[in-house]
């Protein structure tokens, strides 16, 4: 079984985790149910909204698959939800002490912690010998008000660092020293494990976390865990911030100007003698210079960023980085990657992308979109309920099935009951494309357009002779067809979508 431990940092890294959650959905070849990912969230900002979607993305998805191949000793190949995702608490023997599903704990406890108090500034004058400390860490950061932007030692850190990666790479010292680290130290098994990190470098909670967790792997003091095998996807900016606004408690403590020159910053430092570059083994290098402005938000739960194409690209980078072809490449030096579409048109579209991105994600995607969207559309009624003699449909027992169990589970997994949940693909999707700068719309879920339009790059002609390649009836058709073996009693949820999922890859093939 292949193991990827996932640090994914900060509202950019729980971004990317929620977009690779999506694609794993539709089932990508190589990543069958003996792959196994162990996504570990980590924000200082407890309550951040990304995160909390992340999450609940990722539990729902771990209820489907769980409820799909409940036989955890046979293997599937070829299923949507096939690859698992653990939490770290159930990576080898449980651990007893209550780590949280998917985040890595790491944040203060209560409503308000300053950085002095972090540091211990005050007690520092009760003790003659740390008084030059005291005066040095002065004169190393800004004691400006809290509620100013340039606050440091005054820093409020229950919304993260504000963009400040000298203060977040002091507090992420400590983070070796954590359970959860040490729980992720006691599971690794370096012959057969790998580890991926997800962070931006043009802020404060990403651009401190990264460094800290390759050194602090790179000098544990456990020979199981040195050697491993790490990967980086590095996020340079792709984004600018509206003007603040001081009635929401918001300081300007964000600088987006400063972000390329934070982004340079942190790439020199990599770069330097026996920097992090060193002790990586695959880097992979993604932005987008056409950036949108998003509301200014210093964190908590208003942090709510829409999906980006950006994240999007980022996930395939740990799906390229787990496939097979890479891993005599990446098993030894440094090897950095980087990624590029066809042209810079807007929206992008799925005829933007190199073959290989086709390749390693964006063909299951497709089969998966068009197989939901038929799903809900037809089977499910959104816009054209399926006679309840039609074979399959008998043959599964839908009419019973429907809107119960697994199949209400995907159907909060797509966001399509109501009230919406916000997280889930079809929202996803609807928030690629909500973009200023570049937005990315690859299929049309919307129900009142049929099957043709499901690809948005182009409608699906239909032949003036023989049958449609897309059409309602074609699906079905080709459902009943590969259903007929199928008895009552053996017409499983699994076997069902597994079905579904044969039927849009091969329409895709066909029409794409």
């Amino acid at each position: 079984m292949r193991r990827l431990f996932l640090f994914a940092i900060g509202g950019t890294g729980a971004r990317v985790v929620r977009s690779l959650t999506m694609m794993l959905a539709s089932g990508i070849d190589g990543l069958d149910s003996s792959t196994e990912i162990v996504p570990i969230i980590i924000d200082y900002d407890l309550s951040n909204g990304d995160k909390t979607r992340a999450v609940n993305a990722l539990k729902q998805y771990s209820t489907i698959h769980d409820k799909l191949y409940p036989n955890t000793n046979e293997q599937y190949t070829d299923h949507f939800f096939m690859t698992r995702l653990t939490p770290l608490s159930q990576a080898g023997v449980a651990d007893p002490n209550g780590l949280k599903d998917y985040e890595f704990n790491f944040g203060p406890v209560g409503t308000s912690l300053k950085f002095s108090d972090y540091l211990g500034l005050s007690q520092m004058d009760t003790f003659p010998n740390e008084r030059l400390t005291q005066d040095l860490i002065y004169a190393l950061y800004d004691g400006s008000p809290s509620d100013t932007k340039d606050a440091e030692l005054e820093l409020q850190m229950t919304k993260g660092f504000k963009g400040n990666p000298n203060i977040g790479s002091v507090v992420f010292h400590d983070l070796r020293e954590t359970k959860e680290f040490r729980q992720f130290e006691g599971v690794f098994d370096a012959s057969k494990d790998k580890v991926f990190i997800i962070s931006s470098i043009f802020g404060g909670t990403g651009a401190s976390g990264f460094p800290e967790i390759v050194n602090a792997i790179r000098s544990s003091h456990l020979a199981t865990l040195r050697p491993a095998t790490i990967g980086a996807a590095l996020v340079l900016p792709y984004f600018n911030l509206q003007q603040f606004d001081p009635a929401k408690g918001d300081t300007g403590a964000i600088d987006a100007a400063s972000f390329n020159a934070k982004t340079r910053a942190a790439l020199s430092f990599y770069a330097t003698n026996n920097g992090i570059n060193s002790k990586v083994n695959a880097m992979y290098y993604i932005g987008d210079e056409n950036h949108d402005a998003y509301e200014y938000n210093e964190g908590e739960g208003r942090q709510k960023n829409d999906a980006h194409v950006v994240e999007f690209v980022a996930a395939t980078a740990i799906i390229d980085f787990i496939q097979a072809d890479r891993q005599t490449e990446i098993a030894n030096a440094y090897n950095a990657y980087e990624f590029s579409i066809k042209s810079n048109a807007n929206p992008i579209k799925l005829t933007d992308f190199e073959d290989s991105t086709h390749e390693i994600v964006l063909d299951n995607l497709s089969s998966f979109a068009i197989a939901m969207k038929y799903y809900r559309d037809v089977v499910c009624g959104d816009r054209k309920k399926l006679n309840s003699s039609t074979a399959f449909y008998d043959r599964f027992d839908l009419g019973n099935k429907l809107n119960k169990s697994v199949y209400h589970q995907i159907d909060e997994f797509l966001d399509t009951t109501t009230p919406k949940n916000g997280w889930g693909f079809y929202t996803w999707l609807d928030e690629l494309q909500n973009h200023t700068g570049h937005k990315l719309y690859p299929y049309c879920m919307d129900k009142a357009k049929g099957m043709r339009n499901v690809l948005t790059y182009k409608t699906i002609p239909e032949p003036t002779i023989g049958r449609k390649p897309i059409a309602d009836a074609t699906l079905s058709e080709k459902l009943n067809s590969k259903s007929q073996s199928v008895q009552t009693a053996s017409g499983s949820e699994q076997l069902f979508f597994k079905i579904l999922r044969d039927v849009a890859k091969e329409i895709y093939i066909n029409v794409k």
